[in-house]
């Protein structure tokens, strides 16, 4: 009697299996993965040597000339470092 019921219910068996419900989840965690790779790119990046020496001459604590030379001192040892 209960196969006769489950035919009844379902005559053409249970469906075609899963079907593309699958996809649900897995692009759930796509988006998630993507969201996360997203977020962690447009972090700001930390301040540099540059960066200090920029603010030390806005906040008028070196000169222009000197701002200028130790300029000068860290593109010269950035220049070293990459060869």
């Amino acid at each position: 009697m209960t196969a006769f019921l489950a035919y009844a219910a379902h005559p053409d068996g249970w469906g075609g299996g899963p079907g593309l419900w699958f996809l649900i989840p897995l692009t759930f965690w796509l988006v998630v993965l993507a969201a996360a790779v997203v977020w962690w790119r447009r972090r700001p990046a930390a301040p540099g040597p540059e960066d200090a020496l920029g603010e030390a001459f806005a906040r008028g604590q070196i000169t222009e000339e000197e701002y200028r030379s130790r300029l000068a001192v860290l593109r010269e040892t950035e220049v070293r470092r990459r060869r």
